[in-house]
């Protein structure tokens, strides 16, 4: 597009740089207010020594003012700042997707007022639209001279194929950011997958009532103990805890009460507990500690300062709630379900013998 005949009117220019669609795909690139890169740089530079000019320049043309993604051959202060405001020949640029050649500014109307033609000394200029797939044009990528030129036809199509090669760079970036969002997005929907996840084993295992282990959990850490005991020799011991005349309770002060009874046993429990130690709700009223490291001594100690400080709990909300406890500890080549199952008499045992008592098996 060649102009001998006065520049379009004002309105015509504001009507394209203005028109949202255009500026919201200039946004849309992502280079605005960018710094200088060598892979722009490097096209404006290949276009200054091919056609010989001065100045080069890939514009991006924003409401009030055209960024210079790259400038080349531009003085002080355009160099650094890489932005004019104002009039430019890129406006007229936004009204046709076909290249704009000027070959003397001087000589047409309109265009002579162009401030780049006092402040920069601008005589020629040739501009190839930076078109996007939708129509929409971003800026150009230009040529000036500081003196009167008949822009050639391979002038042109050196322009315009740069012009292509800056596009391709746009559309790059944008599909590169577009898939670092994505990519983003899906390691935070991955992020909020394990959170869930974290969340469903928990529950999977988790007592919903008391926050202990439940029976499933319990039992696997039993085997997980078993197995590494079978390792290394470590004594292991079982405490199983049953609330005395539980069904009373429920029976007098309602199940609300009764949970909270529960929850009171299994917060006494779970202060009591070590690190390395498994709490766990196994039955209704019934709970289980597996004490890793631990003899039958320091188990049945344990357990007695379990059995007392229940009897005391001040947090208790009914009055002389105890429980009786079955202590058993691994022995030699015994299996887990056997350690259990001897725990579970001792437990008999104290409850046969009157109940808020310790027993260890045999």
């Amino acid at each position: 597009m060649s102009f001998s005949a006065a520049a379009p009117s004002d309105d015509e220019v504001n009507a394209a740089r203005l028109d949202p669609a255009r500026l919201q795909a200039v946004c849309d690139t992502g280079l605005l207010d960018t710094p200088a890169e060598e892979s722009f740089d490097r096209l404006t530079r290949l276009a200054a020594r091919l056609l010989e000019v001065p100045a080069t320049f890939v514009s991006l043309v924003d409401a009030e003012r055209d960024f210079y993604k790259s400038a080349i051959g531009f003085g002080e202060p355009l160099a650094s700042e890489r932005q004019l405001q104002g009039r430019t020949f890129c406006h007229y640029a936004l009204l046709s997707p076909e290249p704009l050649l000027l070959d003397d500014v001087s000589t047409l109307p309109g265009f002579a007022d162009v401030p780049t033609v006092q402040t920069l000394g601008v005589r020629a200029y040739a501009g190839v639209p930076l078109v996007t797939p939708e129509g929409l044009v971003l800026g150009s990528f230009c040529a000036v001279d500081m003196q009167p030129r008949h822009w050639t036809a391979r002038d042109v199509e050196v322009l315009t194929e740069l012009a292509h090669a800056t596009l391709r760079e746009i559309t790059l970036r944008q599909a590169l950011t577009r898939l670092a969002d994505a990519n983003r997005l899906l390691a935070e929907e991955m992020h909020k997958v394990g959170v869930l996840n974290e969340r469903l084993s928990e529950l999977a295992h988790t007592d919903a009532l008391t926050g202990l282990y439940n029976r499933r959990a319990y039992d696997q850490h039993l085997a997980r103990e078993w197995r590494r005991v079978q390792r290394n020799g470590a004594p292991l011991s079982v405490l199983l805890v049953d609330a005395d005349h539980f069904k009373a309770v429920n029976d007098q002060h309602g199940h609300a009460m009764g949970d909270q009874v529960l929850q009171v046993l299994a917060s006494v429990l779970q202060e009591g507990a070590r690190d390395i130690d498994v709490a766990a709700r196994v039955g209704g009223e019934e709970f289980a500690v597996l004490l890793a490291d631990t003899d039958a001594t320091s188990a049945a100690g344990v357990a007695e300062r379990i059995r007392s400080q229940i009897a005391q709990a001040e947090a208790m909300p009914v009055a002389a709630v105890t429980v009786s406890i079955g202590v058993a500890t691994l022995q030699a080549q015994e299996q887990p379900d056997s350690l259990q199952h001897r725990a579970d008499q001792a437990l008999y045992m104290a409850k046969s013998q009157g109940r808020n008592r310790v027993v260890s098996a045999p």
